[in-house]
């Protein structure tokens, strides 16, 4: 679980479960980020087979390229804790750059005493499916993230927050590709 980092093993392009879950993937229509070995296991044990987790590192651009050539959504789940904040908003990164009209990304964050491993087995797969349903998409996290800590009511407040959503946006016009 901890391999290191070698010239033909990067952690940073590698999905645990992805090979296990592709059909499911493509089944369901969508693909579920995880933070955790475990969170995928139990999620597979209770009947919720599209999740994938990165191998203890950020979702990287490499991750979501590899899950684009499977589905056109992604689903990221993370603990509604500070960290799991951090972790979404790195994965915000990673996808803005392959956002584009025909492909969706949403956030799912589960209460702060919950991970995926957690909920599942306390609230059932389907209360699991339906969180997913609810899930934040990219646009709302973006402006949510935003207008975060920001006095909407004054210019400042609200130019603040636009600087801060204008900098979230990918690098170059044109969608990224994928190979």
């Amino acid at each position: 679980l901890n391999s290191p980092e070698t010239p033909v093993f990067h952690k940073g392009s590698e999905l645990y479960g992805l090979f296990e879950g592709r059909k499911a993937i493509q089944d369901v229509g969508h693909a579920l980020v995880v933070e955790g070995y475990m969170d995928v296991v139990a999620l597979a044990q209770m009947g919720v087979a599209q999740a994938v987790a990165t191998l203890g590192t950020a979702c990287t651009d490499e991750h979501v390229r590899k899950l684009l050539r499977f589905t056109d959504t992604v689903v990221f789940a993370f603990d509604g804790d500070a960290a799991g904040r951090r972790a979404a908003h790195k994965a915000m990164g990673a996808a803005l750059p392959f956002a584009t009209d025909t492909r969706t990304f949403k956030f799912l964050f589960l209460p702060s005493e919950h991970d995926p491993d957690s909920f599942v087995r306390a609230h059932g797969a389907a209360a699991f499916e339906s969180a997913i349903a609810q899930a934040t998409p990219l646009s709302q996290f973006i402006e949510e993230s935003a207008c975060a800590e920001q006095d909407l009511n004054t210019l400042e407040g609200r130019a603040h927050a636009l600087a801060k959503a204008a900098s979230r946006q990918p690098l170059h016009d044109s969608p990224a590709t994928i190979r």
